[in-house]
């Protein structure tokens, strides 16, 4: 019904981290004292669970306690300087990139769309990225790696799979 002791190769027995823990903690009744009966292994090992459930009454208040979760109340952020360092230092391709499907509203992709007509657009949103943005990212592949996963992402924030074809297909 329980698990066996837990043994290595040379089947030398091997104390558990909890076994560890309760022997370095001195958790009470933990072992049977010599003026209680002996306690059957489905009786420490329910013990050895309890643990987990309850918090340890036995260690010191300074070692061991349980916070309230959403105590610290409200944390306060500098906005700016938190989406500025979210944008990253390639920001401005990837407004380009934003800027240039903003402006092409034929070129975005419809909510329902069938396979063979979305390989078809995703094309047309490719070329119009490389041809009429001037946006060519593989360019930047060698050169400038980091600049290029920044296209990728504002691509794949447009659609996901030009995302893929930009970085799979690209001819």
């Amino acid at each position: 019904m329980f698990p066996p002791p837990l043994t290595n190769n040379n089947n030398i027995y091997l104390p558990s981290p909890l076994q560890s823990l309760q022997t370095k903690m001195q958790i009470p009744n933990s072992k049977p004292n010599s003026d209680s009966e002996p306690v059957s292994e489905a009786e420490r090992r329910i013990r050895r669970l309890a643990l987990h459930l309850s918090p340890v009454a036995c260690v010191a208040a300074e070692q061991l306690e349980i916070a309230a979760c959403g105590g610290r109340g409200k944390l306060s952020v500098d906005t700016p300087s938190l989406s500025s360092y979210m944008r990253g230092k390639h920001r401005d391709i990837q407004e380009k990139v934003f800027d240039y499907f903003n402006a092409n509203p034929h070129l975005q992709t419809p909510v329902e769309i069938s396979k063979d007509d979305h390989r078809e657009l995703c094309m047309k949103q490719l070329t119009g990225l490389v041809r009429e943005a001037g946006i060519r990212p593989l360019r930047y592949v060698v050169n400038d790696p980091a600049k290029y996963f920044a296209i990728l992402e504002a691509v794949g924030g447009v659609d996901m799979s030009l995302g893929i074809k930009m970085g799979v297909q690209y001819r």
